[in-house]
């Protein structure tokens, strides 16, 4: 009897402790939004999620089926955290519009057919949608091999590129505005070509770094001043307020931005679109002592102000807009605040190798996008070997995953299919010079076989910290880190399917 009542007393604690882990786990998902660095929407006449019949939201409850945190399907994130922040179309008219291209390598000098599909992505915005007019352009992408020496290969086959990435992107996008009849006007949009090298995180640098330096500054001083009346302690003071919302289109192949998405969301620290958050806030305060320094600073100050309702009620004349001063004669202007708020949105191209005719080409592709997967868990073991991240689990379960894939992918190639697999891979290549590893299929699968030794021996060093069963020296995840990057550097060695695309597609979108 007492056995038996110890094992029902085991039964209820055990059941209670699942429920007390469910509840938690919802609230971890409910509160991990705000640590993302990005809001939750506001829900007013101008939310980005209009409520309906069926799904109205009241507060204090959960957001509709939306869950902008990493998931098992990254585009699934994607497309929830587009449909949740909204899009450019969803911002208010006084919203500054900039739209970032990100380039892709060019192949021997020439715009390959992934790159197209990007810049291809943002022409058919600018024409189908007449309420897309940017303020700002960016292209994006330097020439990797202009600090290297040029390589060349056993057919004096030079890989290295003349120009860079963002130059050609410009170029082409040029071109398909003017095929496509699409104006293109200069004084309405600027355009940035950054031509510097350089991973996602110091491009955004340097976009954010333009804005400041060329563009903000000018948007703020076209927008009008607002009143506000702030009181502390029955002391209250006037401040003169301005804002900025800026909103970024970011536009690339869909696995790129799931890549920017998911390290977003899994390592805010390093993410790359973190210079676009550091835009937010306070960028500034003029100061002066009464409004008549004010108008002879800005003549305009007059018919540019804008009371808010918590002024008071006072008279709408000119003359009465401005800040007065007290009986005492101390000033009770405090100031003009300026602030910028930013946002993005992401515009995919669709990756353009799954679904070709030739088996070849898919099976590179499917190599490819796996390799490409595995970018956040790179990041994070970078953090981890830096000392700045713990490890996340769910990259360790990511890594098993991706590598079972690649197993299933490589063992295909040794079946009878298998070698027109490999013989299509050679000839798609041939044409192009590529490099060594792509003209015998032998050396593709020795590369393929070394990626998947390198990943299993990640997978191996990592495992105690993945399982949860152990910790792991420090040493440790620096080989770890070391067998990652070179298996991702082999998949991309021998897996890349993109190709130059072919003059008579240059016009077409």
């Amino acid at each position: 009897t007492i056995i038996e009542g110890s094992s029902s007393n085991d039964d209820d604690n055990n059941s209670y402790l699942i429920d007390l882990k469910k509840k938690i786990d919802q609230k971890i998902m409910r509160n991990n939004w705000n640590r993302t660095g990005q809001r939750r929407p506001r829900v007013n006449d101008n939310t980005l999620l209009q409520s309906s019949s069926s799904s109205v939201i009241t507060p204090g409850q959960l957001l509709p089926e939306v869950h902008v945190q990493h998931e098992t399907d990254s585009m699934q994130s994607l497309l929830g955290y587009n449909h949740f922040e909204g899009e450019w179309s969803d911002r208010n008219s006084t919203t500054y519009h900039v739209a970032i291209v990100f380039g892709k390598g060019l192949i021997q000098d020439q715009i390959s057919i992934e790159y197209a599909s990007r810049i291809r992505t943002l022409v058919k915005l600018l024409k189908e949608e007449e309420g897309f007019r940017p303020k700002l352009i960016c292209f994006t992408g330097g020439n990797k091999n202009s600090d290297e020496v040029a390589v060349v290969g056993e057919d004096n086959t030079s890989s290295s590129s003349s120009i860079s990435d963002a130059s050609a992107g410009y170029v082409y996008f040029r071109h398909l505005c003017a095929s496509q009849g699409i104006p293109f006007d200069h004084l309405q949009t600027n355009v940035w070509v950054d031509k510097r090298n350089g991973n996602e995180r110091e491009t955004m640098e340097r976009v954010a770094s333009e804005l400041w330096r060329k563009y903000i500054k000018t948007w703020l001083q076209e927008r009008p001043l607002t009143e506000r009346l702030n009181q502390h302690y029955g002391v209250g003071w006037h401040i003169l307020e301005r804002r900025v919302d800026i909103h970024f289109t970011l536009v690339s192949t869909e696995y790129h931005l799931c890549n920017l998405n998911d390290v977003h969301h899994r390592s805010p620290s390093k993410s790359f679109l973190q210079p676009l958050v550091s835009l937010r806030g306070l960028v500034g305060s003029d100061r002066w002592v009464n409004k008549d320094e004010l108008e002879a600073m800005d003549p305009s100050y007059s018919s540019s102000v804008h009371v808010s309702s918590s002024s008071g009620g006072r008279s709408t004349g000119s003359s009465s807009l401005l800040p007065t001063t007290s009986d005492s004669g101390t000033a009770r202007f405090a100031g003009i605040e300026n602030s910028v708020d930013t946002s993005w949105s992401f515009q995919y191209a669709t990756f353009p190798f799954l679904h070709g005719k030739e088996d070849s080409i898919v099976f590179l592709g499917q190599c490819y996008l796996l390799g490409e997967e595995l970018t956040p868990l790179l990041v994070n073991m970078k953090g981890v070997v830096e000392q700045t991240e713990f490890f996340q689990r769910d990259n360790y379960l990511l890594l098993t995953s991706i590598r079972r894939s690649l197993v299933s992918l490589v063992e295909a190639l040794y079946t009878d299919k298998g070698q027109s697999i490999r013989a299509g891979v050679i000839k798609y290549f041939e044409s192009q010079g590529r490099n060594r590893f792509t003209k015998e299929d032998v050396k593709i699968i020795v590369l393929l076989e070394s990626a998947l030794l390198n990943l299993g021996r990640c997978i191996d060093l990592v495992k105690p910290a993945g399982l949860l069963a152990g910790s792991v020296p420090a040493p440790t995840w620096a080989r770890a880190l070391d067998a990652l990057e070179k298996s991702m550097n082999n998949i991309q060695v021998v897996c890349d399917p993109d190709q130059p695309l072919d003059p008579k597609d240059w016009g077409k979108l």
